[in-house]
């Protein structure tokens, strides 16, 4: 279903205040989805971010006052599970530093430094740097580096691809005037708990793990576009709905041989606990979090298609359109799946860093 899309000017947000101070309510996270990332240097960059360095950087402006950093009486020491993985929700903001890395902070120190998370989840003590405070969205284009993801019969790794659509989704949000900081930004390893900490360290709107799917070869009429929400979440399950209804309308479009599992469309998988079994949706809760598996790359028909730069722009362009009915509609989405087929436990989302190497950090 094409939706037009709607605009949301800053005045918007004015009568909000103004009716949040008449009525003693505060509008919530999802009604102020267009608000500037907040940076502690005078000047800022606010929307994206490069990891490692990159060429171009799409960025506005915006004017801030520098904080005066206090330094606690005990530094804080990265904590870590009994599987020797950093528990995430330990840090406030992130920094970006003058290499081009995103690292959430776990304090800031004497000197302009910062004490961080290390994208291989180590601390470590940084200077320099622009600190980041708040995005509207995090993009976290899945794999990366030594992981490499479904790779297609004609050699698409799915890293790659997910970086070009990751890339051009950060395009369009930000061209509509949302700040969006990602996860990564050239092809390197980027453990799913580094990634999830940025997502909780800047409190998103929504944090968007983009993926495209393998492992199945069963022919469909439709595609087999698969939104995961949380399963405790329901403005995560609302916004897979939206962004199925809108990929599924570009994809329609397309006559090709597509392969789809028979639950194809919003749905969830928990583990064995009960909770969600991806760690890009069970590690930055409470952060609401969505994880798109667009197409199969794994069927050559398909591809062929989603390697088109024009089908990727369309693809984003989706995404824009599902991001802005779910802040300026009360849309309910569709294509959910109550009942999804069993698909295994295992140890997704355990978040290991193992086999990590920290790059240059200053």
């Amino acid at each position: 279903m094409a939706c037009k899309r709607v605009e949301m000017p800053v005045i918007r947000f004015a009568i909000l205040a103004m009716l949040a101070l008449l009525t003693g309510c505060s509008p919530t996270s999802v009604e102020l989805g267009r608000e500037a990332m907040t940076s502690t240097t005078t000047t800022t960059s606010t929307s994206t971010t490069s990891v490692p360095p990159s060429t171009t950087t799409t960025s506005t402006s915006t004017t801030t006052t520098t904080p005066t950093t206090t330094v606690p009486a005990v530094l804080p020491e990265l904590q870590f599970d009994e599987a020797g993985v950093p528990l995430n929700g330990q840090s406030n903001g992130v920094l970006v530093s003058d290499t081009g890395w995103v690292l959430p902070i776990l304090s800031g120190l004497d000197g302009g430094r910062h004490r961080v998370w290390t994208p291989c989840g180590r601390q470590a003590d940084v200077a320099g740097g622009e600190v980041i405070t708040r995005a509207d969205f995090v993009l976290d284009p899945g794999h990366g580096g030594s992981e490499p993801g479904a790779v297609g019969r004609g050699g698409l790794a799915e890293k790659d691809l997910n970086l070009a659509v990751g890339t051009k989704i950060r395009d369009a949000l930000v061209g509509a005037g949302y700040s969006v900081v990602m996860t990564r930004e050239t092809d390197v390893r980027v453990p799913i708990v580094t990634r999830a900490e940025i997502g909780r360290a800047l409190d998103p709107v929504a944090f968007l793990s983009v993926h495209f799917n393998a492992g199945t070869d069963v022919r469909s009429a439709t595609p087999g576009t698969e939104m995961y929400h949380q399963i405790k979440n329901a403005d995560s399950k609302r916004l897979a709905g939206l962004l199925y209804e809108e990929t599924r309308a570009v994809l329609d479009q397309f006559d090709v041989g597509w392969v789809a599992l028979n639950d194809a469309g919003a749905t969830f998988r928990p583990n064995r606990e009960g909770d969600d079994y991806y760690g890009v949706l069970r590690r930055p809760t409470p952060v609401l979090s969505v994880l798109l598996e667009f197409a199969y790359l794994s069927n050559p028909a398909e591809e062929e298609l989603v390697s088109d730069p024009a089908v990727q722009d369309e693809l984003a362009n989706a995404v824009l359109i599902a991001v802005e009915r779910f802040l300026e509609t009360d849309d309910p989405g569709s294509g959910f799946i109550d009942d999804p087929i069993f698909r295994g436990f295992g140890p997704s989302g355990a978040g290991r860093t193992d086999g990590c190497t920290d790059p240059t950090l200053e």
